[in-house]
């Protein structure tokens, strides 16, 4: 990664942390999707990210929404298994060919299909974990799956819309 390129991500991430924070914190749909746009720098980390830094980051960025959300830890572990489940979703989406040294994360080099099915794997397992750690109650499993589920949708919606915005970067 350039030195552009890596004050291009600093910025990245400390605009998700500032509108998550500020903006996104108490809004909701229904009281059951949420929108957690500050993993959005874990999502578009380039591929060849070593994963011990990835997770390093990811536990910086989930501790740092605890301490405004006030939730224990929460953020920070679904966090870090998000992104420690990233190499298994590389490897179960992997195309024939492999990947590109020089490939990004995004809609226009992966295809929609790609994308948006890591895009779901990701913010699923992130947004589950989540809700499920919040319950603490299997008596809950259903909402929290639902809640993970909805959640999910709204984000794929959400980041599709940044992809958008980002095809002729």
């Amino acid at each position: 990664m350039g030195s552009s390129n890596t004050f291009r991500w600093i910025l990245t991430v400390t605009f998700t942390l500032f509108i998550q924070v500020l903006f996104l914190r108490d809004l909701t749909i229904a009281y059951f999707a949420f929108c957690f746009i500050y993993v959005w720098p874990l999502i578009k980390a380039p591929i060849d990210t070593p994963p011990a830094y990835l997770m390093l980051g990811a536990f910086i960025l989930g501790w740092i929404v605890d301490v405004f959300y006030n939730t224990h830890g929460m953020h920070a572990f679904a966090s870090v298994l998000m992104a420690s489940l990233r190499s298994p979703i590389f490897r179960l989406l992997t195309p024939a060919n492999g990947y590109d040294e020089r490939s990004r994360v995004s809609l226009q080099e992966m295809r929609p299909l790609w994308f948006f099915s890591y895009l779901f794997l990701m913010l699923f397992s992130h947004h589950t974990i989540l809700f499920l750690l919040e319950a603490s109650d299997l008596d809950l499993l259903g909402i929290s799956l639902l809640r993970g589920f909805t959640s999910c949708l709204l984000g794929i919606v959400v980041f599709g819309i940044l992809e958008l915005f980002n095809l002729n970067k």
